[in-house]
């Protein structure tokens, strides 16, 4: 074949390709889908998932299957995503531990930005700064503080690199205090240490039970405006010192980096629908989170902020992370 033959076929393919996926979205789906969550079952991005998996399958008009898929930090199932065709049927459940594993182990973590497609978040959550009764202090400023005083302080997080973690370091940048991290396999041993005052601070994703228990004391949250969940306590932005500092976790659905856009869009639009619902907001807000908008554009943007921020404060940090 001459090279103008070949530059004909060529440029005749990259025309025909935009009406193949026009052609595959008008047909899309017809067939179950798969949702590879990233989680455990039982936590609650799981129950986030499976929530948002029901309603899709109510407007999409097929099975939606969730498939726990653990392991890596997440990196088993974004894998297995991202090696499946790109046509819709295989699907992503990541979380914000995913931007942050990136962010902290570029060499190891799977490439979330280059290789999946966003198609809306899901869920958006908030961290609540958390301090043991037995420091003695009710608010931020007074916690700060303790921090400059005492020089002794350490914050417990569910690992090294872990978004709660990269939260921490992010409010000991901002508020010009250094604390010890102490690293554990999980929430709930961080908590017994946190409750007892082995450790004085942590950055926790499900704090109101234990705050109207009486055995963690809740000082602000990380959103932007007050959370929902715990309307009593004030975001940590809006400490006069501290202006500006928030942080959402979030989880969502994300698709194979060459899915067409009209399947993208069909996903969006649907995902949009279904967190339109009440009883699933409802659900949503029962496993700790508030309804993201299922837009594309919203959840790439996150993506994007979550790496540049966490990477922002690793170098400021000077943080490293074992392998």
């Amino acid at each position: 074949m001459t090279n103008r033959r070949r530059f004909i076929s060529g440029m005749a393919a990259l025309s025909l390709a935009p009406l193949a996926g026009e052609a595959l979205a008008q047909e899309y789906p017809n067939k179950p889908i798969r949702l590879i969550g990233t989680t455990q079952p039982g936590g609650g991005a799981d129950v986030c998932a499976r929530l948002v998996a029901e309603r899709l399958r109510e407007l999409l008009g097929v099975a939606v299957l969730v498939e726990n898929q653990t392991g890596a930090t997440g990196n088993i199932a974004l894998q297995s995503t991202s090696r499946a065709p790109a046509d819709g049927y295989t699907l992503a459940f990541p979380t914000a531990a995913n931007t942050a594993n990136l962010a902290a182990r570029p060499k190891q973590a799977f490439d979330i930005l280059g290789e999946l497609r966003p198609v809306g978040k899901v869920g958006v959550a908030a961290f609540t700064l958390a301090v043991s009764p037995a420091l003695g202090v009710s608010t931020v400023e007074q916690f700060i503080e303790q921090a400059r005083r005492r020089k002794d302080l350490a914050y417990a997080s569910i690992g090294h690199g872990s978004s709660q973690h990269l939260v921490a370091e992010m409010f000991c940048d901002a508020a010009k205090v250094d604390m010890t991290h102490v690293p554990y396999r999980g929430e709930a041993a961080a908590m017994q240490d946190l409750m007892s005052g082995r450790v004085h601070a942590m950055f926790m994703a499900g704090a109101k039970p234990m705050m109207d228990a009486g055995k963690v004391v809740g000082l602000a949250t990380t959103n932007k405006t007050r959370w929902p969940a715990i309307p009593e306590l004030r975001p940590i932005g809006e400490v006069p010192s501290l202006r500006g500092f928030y942080y959402n976790g979030w989880n969502g659905v994300m698709a194979p980096k060459d899915t067409p856009d009209a399947v993208i869009q069909k996903l969006s639009a649907a995902l949009g629908k279904a967190l339109q619902d009440e009883k699933l907001r409802a659900g949503l807000r029962g496993a700790g989170y508030e309804a993201g908008a299922g837009a594309s554009a919203e959840m790439a943007e996150q993506l994007q902020w979550d790496v540049g921020n966490f990477k922002r404060i690793i170098a400021e940090r000077k943080l490293t992370f074992p392998e």
